[in-house]
């Protein structure tokens, strides 16, 4: 079994073991999850990869027992977005009596407990804790997966516009008559001074 205690002894849970039951919740919930996956060779893992909607998730655990879990995890759950392995982290900090829960009852009790976590969707976003079950990881993990897909989408249409304004902007270089009437139209620049430019 995998705890740090005896046979007669109360379980003591590692945090391993906790992360594979969290992924295991996150599973029944349709969120694709697994507890430390190898990416590449050489490369650090999360403590659960899960796929989200085509994204991954690292999801780094610490327990509230150990030493600053929250800066542990927060730090964690920042290095696997700078190293590319995860598009999105969430760092989560298990309840203490999780630890000693027998392992028979360690899914349905984590599936109630009350977490601490933070979801991040780039390295250099101010952290935001927030207190929940399972439910409301999924649901920041929502929240988060819709701020990307907007930000995306918005990128994508700064930078055909900026093809669009570099086409026209080549277009008219060259045409002073056509910059000096569309000067006119908009109401910008001079006409005729030979400085107008688009």
């Amino acid at each position: 079994m995998f705890c740090d205690g005896m046979i007669g002894m109360p379980e003591r849970h590692r945090e391993e073991v906790l992360n594979v039951v969290l992924a295991t919740c996150l599973s029944s919930r349709g969120i694709e999850a697994d507890p430390e996956t190898i990416l590449r060779r050489g490369q650090a893992k999360p403590d659960v990869i899960a796929v989200f909607r085509g994204l991954r998730c690292g999801i780094e655990g610490k327990v509230a027992d150990t030493n600053q879990p929250n800066a542990t995890v927060l730090s964690d759950a920042r290095n696997r977005i700078n190293q590319g392995v995860v598009h999105l982290a969430i760092a989560v900090v298990y309840p203490t009596p999780l630890r000693s829960t027998p392992f028979k009852r360690l899914q349905a009790e984590l599936n109630k407990a009350v977490l601490e976590f933070s979801v991040l969707t780039d390295a250099d976003q101010e952290q935001e804790w927030h207190g929940g079950g399972i439910n409301e990881i999924v649901a920041e993990l929502r929240r988060a997966y819709d701020v990307i897909v907007r930000d995306d989408v918005l990128l994508q249409a700064v930078n055909t516009l900026n093809i669009g304004l570099a086409e026209v902007s080549s277009a008219l270089l060259g045409h002073k008559g056509a910059c000096d009437r569309l000067i006119g139209i908009l109401g910008i620049g001079n006409k005729s001074d030979g400085s107008s430019s688009i």
